[in-house]
C-alpha cells in the first residue's frame, strides 16, 4: 500500500452515520422541491446525468486514485481506462429504470428514485466482494456490513447530486432555448 490507511469497520460505520445525515435533509429538500410533474420531465436528464456522475466518479477513483490500492486487484488491467464509460453507460441505464420504477410511487418519486439508488450499491458491491474487495489491504480492516451500510448512504448521495443536477440541466437548457 502507498501511504493510504487502512479503514475499519468504526470509520465506516462513523462514515455511514454522517452520510446519512447528509442524505436526510437533501432528500427532504428534493421531495420538497421536486413535483411529480418535474421528476417526470427529468427522464434524459437524469440519465444523462447519472452517466457524467458515475463516469467522473470511476474515472477519478476507479481509473486514478485507486487504481493500485483498490480495482486492480479486482479488475483486469486493460479495464482501467474503460471503467469510466462503462459504469457511466451503466448507471445511465440504471437511472432510466429507476426513473420508471418510481413513477409507479403514490407521491415523491424524487425519494424512491435516491433510494433505488442507494440499494444498488448492494448489488455493485456484493460483485466486487465476490471478486476480493474486501481483501484488498484499504479494505482489509472492515466489515461487508459496514461497507455495505455506508455504500448505500454514499449512492442515495450519489442519485441527490444526480437528480440536482439533472434539475440544474434542465434549467439551463429550458432557459437558453
Amino acid at each position: 500500500m502507498l501511504g493510504y490507511p487502512s479503514l475499519t469497520s468504526s470509520l465506516m460505520w462513523s462514515a455511514a452515520a454522517v452520510t446519512a445525515l447528509i442524505d436526510a435533509p437533501l432528500l427532504a429538500l428534493l421531495a420538497w422541491r421536486i413535483s411529480p410533474q418535474l421528476f417526470r420531465s427529468l427522464k434524459w436528464h437524469l440519465v444523462g446525468s447519472a452517466f457524467l456522475v458515475f463516469a467522473l466518479i470511476w474515472g477519478t477513483f476507479g481509473s486514478v486514485l485507486y487504481w493500485d490500492e483498490v480495482y486492480s486487484a479486482i479488475f483486469p488491467a486493460w479495464f482501467r481506462w474503460l471503467l469510466p464509460l462503462i459504469y457511466g453507460s451503466l448507471f445511465g441505464a440504471v437511472a432510466l429504470g429507476f426513473w420508471r420504477l418510481s413513477l409507479f410511487a403514490a407521491s415523491r418519486q424524487v425519494v424512491w428514485f435516491c433510494l433505488l439508488g442507494g440499494l444498488v450499491s448492494l448489488v455493485g458491491h456484493s460483485i466486487g466482494a465476490s471478486r476480493g474487495l474486501m481483501q484488498v489491504p484499504l479494505l482489509a480492516g472492515t466489515s461487508i456490513a459496514s461497507a455495505f451500510t455506508f455504500g448505500i448512504f454514499e449512492f442515495i448521495f450519489y442519485f441527490c447530486i444526480i437528480v440536482g443536477l439533472a434539475v440544474l440541466v434542465r434549467r439551463l437548457l429550458f432557459r437558453s432555448g
